[in-house]
């Protein structure tokens, strides 16, 4: 990048997303001033006060450097390193994938079932937990909850538990693969955002994503349907009667995913909608 013409706010704010506007990055406006505000720990509309400000030197060269990363496609979550959750900071790296809105709405859906429930000495497990932020955020909600959070992948638990701390609540994470570290355990609630994205489907990502984030927490095989497969043949032995299930899923993949679901055993299943009208969350109890 060019070195600006001035060190003034208005001035840095326009020829660096002119340059971002070069690089074909998405909505460049909203990643240079997400940028320039953490830069300058000010929130993004306080920029609009300081259009006249001029920047030290420091921060000038802070700022032009997350500015190369973002030219290149990295997502702003993690060159920031966090996110907000559902009122929680996530720190997030390559080694998580960055939590999406859908889930967020995953995570009202479920807290909106579980304000009905009587919770007192329940167990709740998330699978495929990643950052950990779906069970930080119910946890947060229902304290009450035993929460179990379980991933295959150590340097995913590792920031999981760092999220847990930075959000003051006390989350019990295994490492193994799916329900297989939970013999003595069995859940009253299970909820899992698993990989669900096929291997076809993955050449079609944006570069932010395919380039960036963790493929072993995007890719699943058997047209993105594995892992339904493999926690439905488990689901059983690790639950209690009238336990609930709680998925994210594809938006192509409802009919599937009922069929994978298809046991007498499984009761009140329902498809939910996000906010694009797709397909995208399976609630299902155990009779």
């Amino acid at each position: 990048m060019k070195n600006f013409q001035s060190n003034e706010v208005l001035s840095v704010l326009k020829s660096s997303i002119e340059f971002l506007d070069d690089k074909n990055i998405k909505n460049a406006k909203v990643s240079v001033e997400t940028l320039l505000a953490h830069v300058l720990k000010i929130k993004k509309s306080d920029l609009f006060l300081n259009f006249d400000k001029m920047l030290l030197n420091d921060d000038l060269k802070s700022f032009e450097q997350l500015i190369q990363r973002r030219a290149k496609k990295e997502p702003i979550e993690y060159i920031i390193g966090k996110i907000d959750f559902y009122g929680c900071e996530i720190i997030v790296d390559k080694n998580v994938l960055i939590p999406r809105v859908e889930t967020e709405i995953l995570v009202d859906l479920i807290s909106k079932k579980l304000e009905k429930e009587n919770l007192d000495g329940k167990i709740l497990i998330d699978i495929c937990t990643g950052s950990g932020a779906i069970a930080i955020a119910l946890k947060k909600r229902f304290p009450k909850l035993k929460i179990y959070g379980v991933d295959i992948s150590k340097k995913a638990l590792e920031i999981a538990k760092k999220n847990a701390y930075l959000n003051d609540v006390n989350i019990l994470f295994k490492k193994g693969d799916l329900l297989s570290p939970f013999e003595n355990i069995r859940a009253d609630f299970i909820i899992s955002n698993p990989p669900y994205v096929s291997e076809v489907e993955f050449k079609t990502l944006d570069d932010d994503v395919k380039n960036f984030e963790p493929k072993i927490a995007l890719i699943a095989k058997k047209s993105g349907l594995e892992f339904y497969k493999k926690i439905e043949k488990q689901i059983f032995e690790y639950t209690n009667p009238k336990a609930k299930l709680f998925f994210e899923i594809g938006c192509s993949q409802k009919k599937d995913v009922l069929n994978i679901f298809s046991d007498k055993k499984y009761v009140l299943k329902q498809v939910i909608k996000d906010f694009s009208k797709k397909d995208r969350f399976f609630f299902v109890e155990i009779e």
